[in-house]
């Protein structure tokens, strides 16, 4: 990892540790982590709307094995199946970020508990993450989510 990178995500994650207590200016990287910490409480509490609402107008769920979801109803219909299916417990651990102007990405991991509802089996998995960003009038929104698990064997699917 680079030196640069690896200062973004040391200043991201210290602002995240102080609660948010350092100044932000446009391309701090810290915002981005702001972001993370809203798209997990919404994923915990199963919030389609808060889930929706970070994302840019055209934005992008890449899940595994599954078609990509482009646009506000399209990732609506994908997060409702998310969470027909699935109770979803996970904490993302930023691993890097670069902001270059009004565009970012972040790249994480995260781990924790997933439940199938249909079986109520519940097992801990891990996935890696890469997160597009695109700033707007009103702050950071997320362009495209991809992620996969980084657990060999087969793992639900979000």
């Amino acid at each position: 990892m680079s030196t640069r990178r690896s200062l973004f995500a040391v200043t991201a994650l210290a602002a995240v540790g102080s609660g948010g207590a350092m100044a932000q200016g446009p391309a701090d990287p810290a915002q981005l982590v702001v972001v993370m910490e809203r798209y997990a409480a919404a994923l915990r509490a199963s919030n389609v709307d808060a889930l929706v609402a970070l994302y840019t107008p055209n934005g992008v769920f890449m899940r595994e094995n599954m078609p990509a979801a482009a646009g506000r109803e399209a990732l609506k219909v994908a997060y409702r199946e998310v969470f027909a299916a699935l109770k979803v417990d996970l904490a993302f651990s930023i691993q890097e970020t670069e902001v270059m102007g009004d565009m970012a990405w972040l790249r994480s991991t995260s781990k924790g508990r997933v439940k199938v509802l249909a079986s109520g089996t519940e097992t801990t998995n891990s996935f890696d993450e890469l997160v597009v960003f695109r700033r707007d009038q009103t702050g950071w929104k997320i362009r495209s989510y991809m992620y996969g698990s980084n657990q060999p064997g087969p793992q639900p699917s979000k």
